[in-house]
């Protein structure tokens, strides 16, 4: 699912004759772009600001994120090279030719397998050893001089404005106040003045909520606020003909009325009133008397957010469900362990987070698991964190009252990495006291085990030994304290995910405990696939006893084969079609694009996560500059916006991007209308390998999340039922038209001025000279374009750009994106 190894050697030493602030800093840079050969030229460079002599033979280099390989047979003489697990952890050792003094620095250049896809991808998480203590050292990336750096073909101003054919700023009269967009939302028929003061009437069915409700309207509206059940200027009613998540909004003139069949209506009603308001406020416009009719497409519309890989705080995990409200998301499955980090916390099981929330340089990790995404030898600033028991409690409640579901996921028994140390930890320690019985308690592995395999990640220790009852012990103890959580917040918890995606073919097979868990079992178990078979029939019967729904990613319904992630076989087991699976391989002409039919054809309530459209983590581009991946293909705004949930081939713009032919469609399975109610939702997901900081977690997420929550809520878009490209592409263009200015003009806006810490993406404009004048073009039209004429980045204080520019012949000009609060995004040059 991702790439692997890694780089570096040769050259001489040099004094430095400044002493810079960071103790340790590494330049490295990108000598030559070899395209031809799939390779790299490199040199690194370590200037030693530290007092510690790192001396010949007995010092190392470690690293931790980086795309491509080594070219081993390039490294000088004296320095070698060793790949320690997991798609990015190396290590060079320093020979006894190569020193580092204090206040020196020292080059060496290499052959790179592989070119540098992404800034992001490293090297980072650099550190250097010695006598095992380590120093950090922080790195810069020199790429822009490269010889070859023209055969990248990197998206120019000129492509990007060229790309952004049909798309012109609309007036806002055009646009709609709310978004997701309303099944039904009528024209103002007139404006009135903002209410400084509300008294509501609550209906007698929404009693038990009105302690929710208040917290609620007091968190997100400026009015004072009373209640009354009588005389009142804002009413919430009960309407039982509306459906489950259905509202009906009216503001008139003298009164607000909200009806709903449930709490969901209110809380989704009130978040369109909220969107309204703050939008009259944004564009000092009084209130618009309007009516919208409204409910969802798809019932569950959710989001995944990994904080494993990189871990983010409680306070940001409540401004994104804020944020998933206000979209009106309503469920968040919540990644909270994977290889990388464990980050909930078990009481009676303190290794989890003694040990596996934090990463960093160790030679055991019996005290933190290695580092690994860029997380250095200590963490830097997203390795380590997990959530308290009270922490949780109260995410779970705060979710509940703004109407989402937290599903919690914990893999079993692939992704594991990080719960197998911590035991394997335990078990060392209690040994050490003597304590056989409470070292082998909740232990994971068959220490015996000489099974191979590689995971999606590299690694070849992440597997959970399913033949081992301590495993089941283990697990039963995580879920049963999870339970906990919900009831002392009480709320339901309704889902449970066991993850147990990418499952590595080779696991089992060498390990004595399961040679004879298969020979001595009476359960008719006589094959690697059947026991995997009995370890979810097992989990199953665990959740069911709990009266908790099991779900996992689509593998788990699959047969375990040499195919690995190929495999398009669904098991023969249905188990009574009471698991939900989340089907997420879905590359474009990789063949599995129907998956999410094929189980929803037979009987499976099925969630859509498609890879090619909702991963949020994608790229959109080859821009070196972007964050994110592109195993999945490159997936733009546009890309996930035209998405079809009930039909991937109905876009013919995604067929003809993709070069997908009428023959390879024509042999997919498609969804039947009968079994359309079996597709429960879609969700979104972001995977945070790449995600270094608060900063990128923003960029990746918005608007993303908004773009998603169109797609999940809004009904099927009339463009979408034409049936022929001819007829569909200029539809289509004028819908993502009035989209994007809804995106640039009301709903970025609205983010801004909500949460003006969210640093949501500001992609760069597109721009052409054409005749001397400067024409640009953006893709969130309403967002600020500034400019420069003498090649310097723009800031707040560089022209507008409103119109065609006259430049001179020696004019460079820079383009930079601004939002409303006045941060800018990544700049991007125009060539004469």
């Amino acid at each position: 699912m991702i790439r692997f190894f890694i780089l570096l050697a040769m050259l001489g030493i040099v004094n430095c004759a400044s002493v810079p602030k960071t103790p340790v800093e590494v330049t490295y840079t990108i000598d030559t772009f070899d395209v031809t050969k799939n390779q790299m030229q490199v040199t690194f460079e370590i200037t030693n600001n530290t007092n510690v002599n790192y001396t010949p033979g007995n010092w190392q280099l470690h690293w931790n994120q980086m795309g491509g390989s080594v070219a081993t047979e390039s490294l000088p003489e004296g320095i070698s090279f060793e790949w320690v697990n997991g798609a990015y952890y190396f290590i060079f050792s320093m020979g006894d030719a190569w020193a580092l003094a204090p206040g020196e620095t020292l080059r060496f250049s290499y052959t790179h397998n592989g070119i540098m896809e992404r800034l992001v991808m490293g090297p980072r998480g650099v550190f250097l050893v010695q006598d095992r203590e380590a120093q950090d050292a922080e790195v810069a990336i020199k790429w822009k001089d490269a010889k070859g750096v023209a055969d990248l073909q990197l998206p120019s101003a000129m492509d990007r404005y060229h790309q952004l054919e049909g798309v012109s700023l609309l007036n806002k009269s055009e646009l709609q106040w709310v978004v997701p967009t309303p099944k039904f939302q009528s024209e103002p028929s007139a404006f009135r003045a903002a209410d400084t003061d509300w008294t509501v009437t609550l209906a007698p069915e929404f009693s038990n909520a009105q302690v929710r409700l208040n917290q609620f309207l007091k968190a997100s509206f400026s009015q004072n606020l009373q209640w009354d059940t009588a005389a009142s200027n804002f009413k919430i009613q009960h309407n039982a003909q509306l459906k489950e998540q259905g509202y009906k909004l009216q503001l008139e003139e003298d009164a607000i009325l909200l009806e709903a069949a449930s709490y969901a209506g209110v809380i989704y009603g009130l978040q369109s009133l909220r969107q309204i308001i703050q939008t009259a406020t944004l564009e000092a416009s009084p209130w618009p008397l309007l009516t919208i009719e409204d409910a969802p497409r798809f019932q569950y519309r959710g989001f995944l957010l990994d904080i494993s890989r990189n871990f983010y705080s409680v306070e940001k995990i409540k401004q994104l469900l804020d944020l998933m409200s206000l979209f009106k998301l309503n469920a968040l499955d919540f990644k909270l362990a994977d290889d990388e980090g464990w980050r909930i916390e078990i009481p009676g099981l303190e290794e989890l987070t003694e040990v596996a929330s934090k990463r960093g340089y160790t030679t055991t990790e019996t005290n933190r698991l290695i580092p690994m995404y860029g997380s250095g030898a200590h963490g830097g600033q997203t390795g380590n964190g997990f959530i308290s028991r009270e922490e949780f409690i109260d995410l779970l409640q705060y979710a509940h009252a703004r109407n989402i579901q937290i599903m919690p996921q914990i893999s079993f028994p692939s992704h594991a990495r990080a719960a197998i140390k911590a035991m394997d930890a335990r078990y060392k320690k209690y040994m050490t006291q003597g304590d056989k019985a409470a070292a082998e308690k909740y232990l994971l592995i068959d220490p015996k085990d000489q099974s191979e395999y590689r995971s999606a990640q590299l690694y070849n220790d992440n597997i959970i030994c399913i033949c081992r009852e301590s495993a089941y012990t283990f697990f039963e103890k995580v879920v049963q304290e999870m339970v906990g959580m919900y009831k002392a917040a009480e709320v339901p918890l309704q889902q449970f995910s066991i993850g147990a995606d990418e499952l590595p073919y080779g696991s089992w097979r060498k390990s004595p405990l399961c040679d004879t868990f298969i020979k001595e079992n009476t359960l008719g178990i006589t094959s690697i696939d059947a026991l995997y078979e009995y370890n979810l029939k097992r989990l199953k019967g665990m959740f069911d006893q709990l009266g908790v729904r099991m779900a996992g990613w689509e593998d788990i319904m699959l047969d375990h084969s040499e195919k690995s992630q190929s495999e398009t076989q669904i098991r023969k087991e249905n188990f009574n079609f009471e698991v939900i699976p989340y089907v997420w391989n879905n590359t474009w002409k990789g063949g599995r694009e129907d998956m999410i039919y094929k189980f929803a054809n037979r009987g499976f309530q099925t969630v859509m996560s498609n890879s090619s459209a909702f991963y949020f983590d994608m790229t959109d581009d080859n821009d070196i500059e972007n964050y994110g991946l592109d195993w999945s293909g490159y997936v733009n705004y546009k890309d996930a916006w035209g998405t079809d949930p009930e039909n991937v081939f109905a876009n013919f713009s995604l067929i003809e991007k993709h070069g997908i032919s009428p023959s390879y469609i024509a042999s997919k399975e498609k969804l039947d209308p009968l079994k359309r109610q079996n597709l429960i939702g879609i969700q979104g997901q972001l995977w945070t390998e790449t995600v270094i900081s608060p900063a990128v977690l923003d960029e990746l997420v918005f608007p993303n999340m908004v773009v998603f929550a169109e797609r999940a809520w809004q009904q099927r878009p009339a463009w979408l039922q034409a049936t022929s490209a001819e007829e569909q592409k200029p539809a289509m263009q004028v819908a993502w038209n009035h989209f994007s200015n809804q995106l640039g003009q009301r709903s970025l806006p609205l983010i801004s001025a909500l949460y003006p810490s969210v640093a949501y993406d500001l992609p760069k404009p597109g721009g052409v000279i054409t005749k001397g004048k400067l024409h640009v073009r953006q893709k969130f039209p309403g967002l600020t374009v500034r400019y420069t004429t003498d090649g310097s980045n723009p800031t707040n204080s560089s022209p507008v750009y409103t119109a065609p520019v006259v430049l001179g012949p020696e004019d460079k000009v820079t383009l930079r994106s601004f939002d409303a609060n006045g941060r800018g995004g990544r700049s991007v040059q125009v060539d004469q």
